[in-house]
C-alpha cells in the first residue's frame, strides 16, 4: 500500500517550488499560449530567500495568467534589483472597453497576501487601457 498520490515521484521527495531562475520557461510557456512577453532586468541581481524567490515566481505566473486572459496580447515584465528589495513590475494593454476590477479576483488577492507575509507591498490597478501589477519584496535572509 502506497501514501503517495499517483503523480508523486517514485523517491517520494517533493519537488522544489519553481523560483525566479525558471522565469525563461514560464515566458515561453505564456508564448506557445500566445502571448508576447517582454522582459527588462535592470540592477545588480541579488540572492533571495526561498520564500521571497517562489512568491516572485508566483506573482509572476498569476500576472501574465491575467494578461493573457483579459489583454491584447502583450505583456511587459520589468525586474528591478534595488538596494534592499526586489521591485517587479508586470503591464499589459487591455481590451477596448475594459474597465478592469483590480482587487476583486482571488489572484489578486493571493499576490497581496504573498508580498505581505513578506513584508513587501503590491499594487494592481487598471488606468489608460493598460493593467498593472507593482510588487516591491524584499531580498529576504539570503541577502549577502
Amino acid at each position: 500500500m502506497s501514501t503517495l498520490r499517483a503523480g508523486d515521484p517514485p523517491s517520494g521527495q517533493v519537488e522544489t517550488p519553481p523560483g525566479l531562475a525558471a522565469l525563461g520557461t514560464l515566458v515561453a510557456h505564456h508564448a506557445a499560449a500566445g502571448l508576447t512577453v517582454t522582459v527588462a532586468t535592470e540592477g545588480e541581481p541579488q540572492p533571495l530567500a526561498s520564500a521571497v524567490d517562489q512568491a516572485v515566481y508566483r506573482i509572476l505566473q498569476e500576472a501574465l495568467t491575467n494578461a493573457a486572459r483579459h489583454g491584447t496580447g502583450e505583456a511587459y515584465v520589468q525586474l528591478y534589483f534595488g538596494g534592499s528589495a526586489l521591485e517587479l513590475t508586470v503591464a499589459n494593454p487591455t481590451l477596448a472597453g475594459d474597465t478592469g476590477s483590480p482587487g476583486r479576483g482571488h489572484g489578486l488577492i493571493g499576490m497581496r497576501e504573498r508580498a505581505s507575509l513578506l513584508g513587501g507591498t503590491l499594487a494592481a490597478e487598471s488606468r489608460d487601457g493598460a493593467f498593472r501589477v507593482q510588487a516591491e519584496l524584499p531580498y529576504g535572509d539570503q541577502r549577502q
